[in-house]
């Protein structure tokens, strides 16, 4: 950050430069200078800290839109409007005064497509970059059960006693399915003759 722009963050005040900027209502220049002072600053006040993460985030996210991405909506459009002008192609049984209605309604009707896939191509993107501004990584706070260890104790203990109820018992039916395997393995041996 130059010294012009420190100059200029200073004499600005901080609090109605992000006003403007969520009003709508900065200027690139202004929006500039905030975003420098948040990627430069160490000592951002604490009442800015959220502010400070949202450019924090707006400057990763920039240079992330894949290339040809305006062109290839450009000519998407352009493929739309044209395949919607086609379709209102008058036919031979058409009146002149139907041509006429047409020629007119075909650039208002062009127009009006336009403002449509325009105003959802800026939703979507608006969507697409609030997500990412606002997808925190969520930290798992480890937090204890049981205030008493003496209980906390306790609980253990009965949960480790049911598991190993559990298990001995499935190692008694395993050991069962043992000795049936080994009864008809003499069976068989006894039939087959070996």
């Amino acid at each position: 950050m130059t010294e012009w722009d420190k100059k200029n963050i200073k004499d600005m005040d901080i609090e109605q430069l992000l006003q403007k900027f969520y009003a709508g209502d900065s200027n690139p220049e202004e929006e500039r200078l905030l975003m420098q002072y948040f990627l430069t600053e160490e000592n951002v006040d604490q009442r800015w800290k959220a502010d400070r993460q949202l450019f924090l985030s707006l400057h990763k996210m920039q240079g992330q839109v894949p290339q040809g991405v305006s062109e290839r909506l450009a000519a998407s459009i352009k493929r739309m409007t044209a395949a919607s002008e086609e379709d209102h192609v008058p036919s031979k049984s058409v009146t002149i005064k139907q041509v006429v209605t047409l020629q007119h309604q075909s650039p208002m009707r062009r127009r009006t497509m336009y403002y449509w896939i325009s105003s959802a191509a800026a939703v979507a993107i608006l969507c697409v970059s609030l997500f990412f501004v606002f997808r925190t990584p969520k930290t798992q706070v480890i937090a204890d059960t049981f205030s008493d260890p003496e209980e906390a104790a306790r609980f253990a203990r009965q949960t480790l006693t049911f598991m190993s109820t559990q298990l001995n018992q499935g190692l008694n039916k395993v050991s069962e399915v043992e000795q049936e395997f080994e009864r008809v393995d003499q069976i068989l041996n006894k039939h087959i003759g070996k």
